[in-house]
């Protein structure tokens, strides 16, 4: 019975993380180092167990080894995370210029011209959503170019 208890409560831990896991931030420890590289859901279950091991997790980040990078972001950023949930509708509002999603997306960036922003999105929309396959992580680079350039 302990058995199944356990398997059932790993499971559920799993498959609560799963935005995680898909955006394969398997954080650092002995995982990361040994599956450098791999791709895919197993690998990164794999590795976010080991990582998980022995508190090495934990002793990766208080030592600065095993993968830790001081002041990275975790997982995906709120802008990314955002992007890849919204992709059609802020599309949309980036297209006419105006709406929420792309209200949201100056919040998110700070914006203090956020009429100038918008605008800039709006002339410029060719350049973020340059085909009907364009990812989210290409449309959240495209954004960036964009605003900053």
């Amino acid at each position: 019975m302990k058995k199944i208890l356990s398997l059932v409560a790993v499971f559920g831990l799993v498959f609560a993380s799963a935005e995680v896991f898909a955006a394969g931030n398997t954080g650092c420890g002995l995982g990361s180092v040994l599956l450098k590289g791999k791709k895919g859901k197993v690998y990164e279950l794999l590795a976010t167990c080991l990582n998980g091991t022995s508190g090495n997790q934990t002793f990766a980040i208080t030592s600065g080894t095993s993968g830790y990078e001081e002041g990275a972001v975790i997982g995906m950023t709120d802008v990314e995370v955002f992007v890849a949930k919204n992709m059609d509708s802020l599309a949309t509002d980036i297209a006419r210029g105006n709406g929420e999603y792309v209200d949201t997306l100056a919040s998110m960036y700070k914006v203090q011209d956020v009429d100038g922003f918008k605008t800039k999105l709006k002339n410029n929309f060719d350049k973020i959503y340059t085909n009907t396959g364009v990812t989210s992580k290409e449309v959240v680079a495209n954004i960036n170019d964009v605003v900053n350039g």
